[in-house]
């Protein structure tokens, strides 16, 4: 049989033991921005595609950043980051470059090429 003694100093450990994987699961889920870093998803255009005319619009999705520039310069973002720019397209093709910053000083840039009809 089990001491009563032994029983307490068990039942404290695993109490002990459930608040540390707590903790660690907390640590993760905050951590997680400042591991996983900006990203930027483009809707339209894609890589490589003909806009229809030499003027264009460019959308897309930024997560996790505080500032997103387009060409160097700065763009707006909504509240949920959706951001919309119209641009002027140069023939043969024009190279779009998308930099994006969070508040930890992580950055991430997505280069695109479009070609004007």
């Amino acid at each position: 049989m089990i001491e009563p003694y032994d029983l307490r100093k068990k039942i404290e450990l695993y109490f002990v033991g459930t608040l540390l994987v707590i903790a660690l699961i907390y640590g993760l889920f905050r951590a997680y921005p400042l591991i996983a870093g900006p990203s930027i998803t483009i809707y339209n255009p894609q890589d490589g595609d003909i806009v229809a005319s030499s003027t264009f619009e460019i959308t897309g999705l930024v997560k996790r950043a505080n500032e997103i520039t387009l060409q160097g310069r700065p763009i707006t973002i909504d509240t949920e980051g959706h951001f919309k720019e119209v641009l002027v397209a140069y023939t043969p093709y024009t190279i779009l470059v998308l930099h994006a910053t969070d508040k930890y000083g992580a950055t991430i840039t997505k280069t695109l090429r479009v070609i004007p009809k």
